[in-house]
């Protein structure tokens, strides 16, 4: 009996995580958009130069 409870477990553990697979979809980079300026990049280099 603990066997047939086990093998249960396993299969739908694997069921699962084959169905959540198969359900993303692969991109080839991030989500959101590429082209924006790094604001936080410019604000740090104002703030070094302001330093020095």
């Amino acid at each position: 009996m603990e066997l047939l409870i086990t093998a249960l477990i396993v299969g739908f553990v694997v069921y699962g995580l084959e169905r959540n697979n198969a359900r993303q979809v692969t991109h080839p980079h991030l989500a959101g958009s590429t082209d924006v300026r790094d604001r936080d990049q410019e604000r740090l280099s104002t703030e070094l130069l302001g330093r020095a």
